[in-house]
């Protein structure tokens, strides 16, 4: 008669263990559409003057490595956009703006599903350039 209820007694410890964990888990955050750079990295200060070289540079790089889903002006509206399941960011906006340049940079650096970091595949100079010319799409009615 032991033998029988074996499996339901160690059924009925694994369903409790599992339960047990699941009580102590924190619920898991919903995704957020609001991508924040670390306070420690917004604060970072660019180190490359936004002069007419770095800007050069930073479009170079830009039409290389960024256009193709952020589309020439910036809007998001790349050629490769179409076939992201997440809508490239719109560089042009006021809401963008309100960001400093170490929070871009960060954001270039780490990237964030669908974009890739680009911390191997650019150099430092290289992102802060982009920075730079990025200011080229910033809004004007910045709010």
């Amino acid at each position: 008669m032991l033998n029988c209820r074996w499996p339901f007694a160690l059924g009925f410890v694994a369903a409790v263990a599992i339960g047990s964990v699941c009580a102590v888990l924190p619920a898991a955050e919903p995704a957020s559409d609001d991508w924040q750079a670390p306070a420690r990295a917004a604060r970072k200060k660019n180190p490359i003057a936004a002069d007419e070289n770095s800007i050069t540079a930073g479009k170079a790089t830009f039409v290389k490595e960024c256009l193709s889903c952020h589309g020439a002006a910036g809007k998001g509206d790349g050629p490769a956009a179409k076939d992201l399941t997440k809508s490239p960011g719109d560089l042009t906006t006021a809401k963008f703006w309100q960001q400093s340049d170490g929070a871009i940079f960060w954001k270039i650096t780490e990237g964030r599903k669908p974009m890739p970091g680009f911390d191997q595949l650019l150099s430092e100079d290289q992102r802060w350039h982009v920075v730079n010319y990025l200011h080229s799409f910033e809004a004007k009615d910045k709010k």
